[in-house]
């Protein structure tokens, strides 16, 4: 892209699908959108001194910088910088994907049911984040919430479904 910088972020793997459905393939970074804004404030010109790579981060997306951020802000990221931009947009990905599950399970109380709407409207797909790991974050986040746990049990569950389809039961 003529006018643009490249950049390699290391990232998770639906750190970088959530990026790619908020941006587009290309991601163009301005200081319009939340996550141009948080890539423009950790952009340095410095290089660091020591370059380890992160265990946690198995993939990297590519960002796009125009020429005038990148000779005012620089195109590098320190290691400080690079795990605050991750946390950053993994903490808008769980605070959105949350608030859509329970805004489906308020309609319909069933995660696996709810999943691929979810899934759809943040973006990441199951390649991208496992059905385990967001069913563990999840219940979790319910847990820590002290909101009620979907199933606690079979047997509720099926009384539930027998009076919804039998009014006389």
């Amino acid at each position: 892209m003529k006018g643009y910088f490249p950049i390699e972020i290391p990232t998770k793997k639906y750190i970088k699908a959530y990026i790619h459905a908020q941006l587009g393939p290309q991601p163009i970074i301005n200081t319009e959108h939340r996550i141009g804004n948080k890539l423009y404030d950790v952009l340095t010109n410095h290089r660091n001194e020591r370059r380890s790579e992160f265990q946690v981060y198995n993939d990297r997306v590519k960002v796009f910088v125009n020429h005038h951020t990148f000779y005012h802000r620089g195109g590098n990221l320190n290691e400080t910088n690079i795990k605050n931009f991750n946390l950053f947009i993994e903490d808008e990905i769980k605070s959105s994907y949350r608030m859509l599950m329970d805004f489906y399970i308020d309609l319909l109380p069933s995660f696996e049911a709810n999943l691929p709407a979810v899934r759809k409207r943040i973006g990441i797909d199951l390649e991208a984040w496992d059905t385990d790991s967001i069913k563990k974050d999840y219940y979790r986040y319910r847990k820590r919430n002290g909101k009620a746990l979907l199933y606690k049990n079979n047997c509720d569950r099926v009384i539930t479904v027998k009076k919804f389809l039998d009014p006389g039961f």
